[in-house]
């Protein structure tokens, strides 16, 4: 006789107590465990946006709205009360020791010295220098477009700040073609008078490399401020070249073949200019004249292998 047994599932307390030991009370530490996990990365995360909020913040100091201005620095550089300096975003005005960067920063101080102005952010909030970079207006005027349209200053493009660069640059060609302005204004208001002296850039250098903050137009200009207009004979010689140069230059740029021509043309020129910025006039003459006798013996010396021939 065989006597099965069977176990038997005990749906009693010991039988609960089974079943929670296996299921409820060991999965318990667990899901404490993955409770805690997801507070501590919810934190985490919240204190990073925080964080970003935060930093947000600290770089929007200077949101777009209404500052006073306290002085203008130069033809596109001010300071606000707050002794922040702002510049003008897709302007270049005259440089200190440059023509006309007097009359330029008395034209943008005639239109915000002292005012309240509407400062607008385009991509970047500073330039390389701390500068706020900014477009500027004041009642119903666009300060950075007018410094342009005035004449008292060069339209730049400075990506990715270029929401306005097409308005600037519009600006700028008209006030070239119309004359207007200390960069494009052609003569001098008393000739007697240094200080009332008024020349425009570089007519034939422009029209060739199509814009006058080019850097070879930038030496040129360079030269003529700091070695040619230091003397009388340089100063004629000045006056002479933009009596008769824009004409030239205006048939230059309309043909792209002369433009290339010109820009060959003016490496000599630039070289020497760069040499006589760098290392003084009487330097630069000298190595010029090295040059040629160099390039007078060269050609002698082939036109004699050639004879020989």
């Amino acid at each position: 006789m065989k006597i099965l047994i069977t176990p038997v599932q005990s749906s009693g307390p010991m039988g609960q107590g089974q079943e929670l030991a296996k299921g409820g009370v060991l999965q318990r530490p667990l899901h404490m465990i993955h409770m805690i996990n997801n507070r501590s990365i919810n934190f985490v995360i919240s204190f990073f946006y925080i964080f970003l909020f935060s930093f947000h913040l600290a770089l929007a100091d200077y949101a777009d709205g209404y500052y006073d201005v306290k002085s203008v620095i130069n033809g596109n550089t001010f300071e606000l009360t707050d002794s922040q300096r702002v510049g003008l975003i897709g302007t270049d005005a005259p440089k200190t020791v440059e023509i006309c960067s007097t009359q330029s920063t008395q034209h943008l101080k005639s239109l915000i010295e002292g005012k309240t102005v509407y400062l607008e952010k385009d991509v970047s909030e500073t330039g390389s220098d701390g500068r706020l970079l900014r477009y500027i207006r004041v009642s119903n005027i666009f300060v950075n477009n007018q410094m342009m349209y005035d004449g008292y200053a060069y339209a730049v493009e400075e990506p990715p700040d270029t929401k306005y660069a097409s308005q600037l640059i519009s600006s700028e060609e008209n006030a070239r073609a119309n004359k207007r302005g200390c960069l494009w204004y052609v003569g001098c208001t008393d000739c007697d008078d240094d200080d009332n002296k008024i020349f425009i850039s570089c007519f034939i250098a422009t029209a060739a490399y199509g814009s006058p903050v080019d850097p070879h137009v930038e030496i040129l200009r360079k030269f003529r401020d700091n070695c040619l207009l230091a003397n009388k004979t340089g100063e004629k010689f000045v006056h002479t070249y933009y009596k008769y140069s824009p004409a030239v230059a205006d048939y230059i740029a309309k043909n792209e073949i002369l433009r290339a021509m010109t820009r060959i043309g003016l490496l000599p020129i630039i070289g020497f200019s760069w040499i006589a910025l760098k290392l003084g006039f009487i330097p630069a003459m000298t190595v010029m004249l090295l040059l040629i006798i160099g390039l007078a013996g060269l050609c002698k010396l082939m036109r004699k292998k050639q004879g020989v021939r």
